[in-house]
Order: C-alpha cells, then sequence, then structure tokens
C-alpha cells in the first residue's frame, strides 16, 4: 500500500468551473470518481466523455485519467489529481447492453445500476417496491464483471442491491451511503446489507452529504468522523473509504434536477437552494485533508488512516479493473 494516496469514492462537483481543480489540488486529492452522468442518455454521455479527454489534454499539468489503479499511483508520483469517469445512473446505455464496452474503452470505470428510481436494470431507493434486479439487470451486471467496471449500488434500492451483490461475480461498492442505523434515510443501507457487500469483498465509502447525516445540514465534520467510525464498527477497517459526495460549484437548478423523475418529471420538492451543501468543516475538496486528521486524532494509526482515505479503494479498484 502506497502511504499518502487519497480517494475520493464519489464527487459531483461542477467539473465547468476551474475553481474546483483548484481546490482539489490544495486538499492534494489523488484521485476521485468523477461523476460524468446522472439522468444523461447515450448522446449526451458521449459529449460529456468527449469533454473530459479534452480536459485532459489541456490540463494534462494537473490532471491524470484513471483507467488502472496504476494511473492512482502515477498520479500521486506526479502531483496530479486523477480522474475515474463514473455515471450514477445507467441510463446512457439505454438498451443495449453492449454499449457498455464502447464506453469501457471510452475510460467509464464506475457505474452505479440506478439512481433513486426504477429503471431497466434495477430499483432504486426511493421505490416503494423493489423486486430485484431485472433480467437485463443480471446480464448488465455480468457484462460489467467481464469489463472490469466497478458496480456501484450507493442508490439502488435494498432488494435490488443484495440480488447485485449475489450475482456479481466481483466485488462491488457501495461508493457513498452512511448506515441506516445512524441515520434513517432511505439512501442510508441498513447494517445487515452492508455486511453482505464486505463478506464479497466490497468497499463502502463514507457519505459526507449532510442530508445522509443526523443533523441535516447543520451537521460537521465530526458529525460525518462519527458516521464514519460507526461504519468501520459493522464493515471494518479493510472497507471503509471516504466519498464526499462533494458539489462544489453547482447551482440551484443542478440540484433540482436531481430531484425530477428520470431528470424531466417533477417529483420531490428539493427545497430552498443552498449554495454549496456540505458540513460545516468540509465546504470545498480543499478541507478533505482534515478527515485525515480527524481520523488521527480520534486514535487511528496511520497504517488504519491510509486504508480509508484511500488504501481500501486502492484494493478494490485493483481487484475489479484487473490493473
Amino acid at each position: 500500500m502506497v502511504h499518502g494516496i487519497t480517494v475520493d469514492g464519489c464527487n459531483p462537483s461542477n467539473w465547468d468551473d476551474p475553481g474546483v481543480y483548484d481546490s482539489l489540488a490544495r486538499g492534494r486529492v489523488t484521485a476521485l470518481n468523477a461523476t460524468i452522468a446522472i439522468w444523461e442518455g447515450f448522446e449526451e454521455t458521449v459529449d460529456a466523455t468527449a469533454t473530459w479527454h479534452r480536459r485532459f489534454r489541456e490540463r494534462a499539468d494537473t490532471l491524470l485519467q484513471v483507467r488502472s489503479s496504476a494511473d492512482i499511483v502515477r498520479a500521486h508520483e506526479t502531483g496530479r489529481t486523477g480522474i475515474i469517469l463514473g455515471w450514477q445512473n445507467i441510463a446512457p446505455i439505454g438498451n443495449d447492453i453492449e454499449r457498455l464496452e464502447a464506453f469501457h474503452v471510452l475510460g467509464v470505470r464506475v457505474v452505479q445500476l440506478a439512481y433513486n428510481v426504477r429503471n431497466l436494470v434495477a430499483n432504486g431507493c426511493y421505490e416503494p417496491h423493489d423486486e430485484g434486479l431485472s433480467l437485463f439487470g443480471v446480464k448488465a451486471v455480468r457484462r460489467l464483471n467481464d469489463l472490469g467496471v466497478l458496480v456501484d449500488l450507493s442508490h439502488v434500492g435494498d432488494r435490488s442491491a443484495r440480488h447485485a451483490i449475489e450475482v456479481s461475480e466481483a466485488p462491488v461498492a457501495f461508493t457513498h451511503a452512511q448506515l441506516r442505523e445512524f441515520a434513517d434515510h432511505p439512501r442510508n443501507k441498513p447494517a445487515e446489507l452492508v455486511r453482505a457487500l464486505v463478506d464479497r469483498g466490497g468497499v463502502i465509502g463514507a457519505n459526507a452529504y449532510p442530508q445522509f447525516l443526523p443533523g441535516g445540514f447543520d451537521s460537521t465534520l465530526s458529525d460525518y468522523l462519527d458516521g464514519l467510525e460507526r461504519l468501520v464498527e459493522v464493515a471494518g477497517v479493510d472497507h471503509v473509504g471516504i466519498a464526499t459526495d462533494q458539489c462544489e460549484g453547482r447551482d440551484a437548478d443542478f440540484f433540482a434536477s436531481l430531484a425530477r423523475l428520470h431528470g424531466t418529471t417533477p417529483h420531490f420538492d428539493a427545497g430552498p437552494y443552498r449554495p454549496n451543501p456540505s458540513v460545516a468543516g468540509l465546504e470545498t475538496n480543499a478541507e478533505i485533508p482534515d478527515i485525515a486528521s480527524g481520523l488521527r486524532d480520534r486514535g487511528h494509526t496511520p497504517e488504519e488512516v491510509d486504508k480509508i482515505m484511500g488504501g481500501n479503494w486502492m484494493r478494490l479498484y485493483r481487484e475489479v479493473w484487473g490493473a
């Protein structure tokens, strides 16, 4: 395990905002799973991926595309930020599983099966009835396994998530979630489901988005660390990472879009807009090192801190991506 690597398990910041990249550099973030698709379809996601390839060329001195765990080590050694292209919904493939291979060639390495609501593959965590994966969903999981793409179940319903854990031939992840026993919210995961995930070698990223913590938007970094430590108690120190779910630079329209069914139909009340919703003490990507400081202050050993801050994600990526 390389010392000092920081990996953010999920980060949907505004990638059109130059200040976000400055913030990541100040936070010495080695690599992150950058959300590039939520409700977007095939063509929009191809365009978004092409935009990222342009960024990799234009910002080659500060950014590096991650296709393997070795790329994360290279980012660490060269002082750059490694970008893992990830989806929070499998919607970009439509009804064509073979599109997964095309996106894998383009560099997508993390795919979530569903975002909050039902699609052709799985049920989201807000659906009132969850029957598990569809036949199409089982085939999609197996195809992701074959390609070496990490399956993400963060916004997926409990039964669909358990089904995916069972049928996947590789470890899977809750890239950004908390324990439901810690904060009672459908987006958080019950302890038995977390244990099922880690029994198959998976990792859960402790989610820092305040809505999923007991204190809501009044939560602090200390509250986040409480949740992280509860996850360590349930999952073990070898299966917990960090996931800021940081929305730095995002505006009201972004949050309104998240609350719509499939991005179009009004559904959830997003509530009043809160600029940069985050826990106090973790307002931007620049504050990510304070998570490690907080863990050390709470008595965690250097080895434990290295695992939580990035080592556990690195182990999972190597196993799933094959490099």
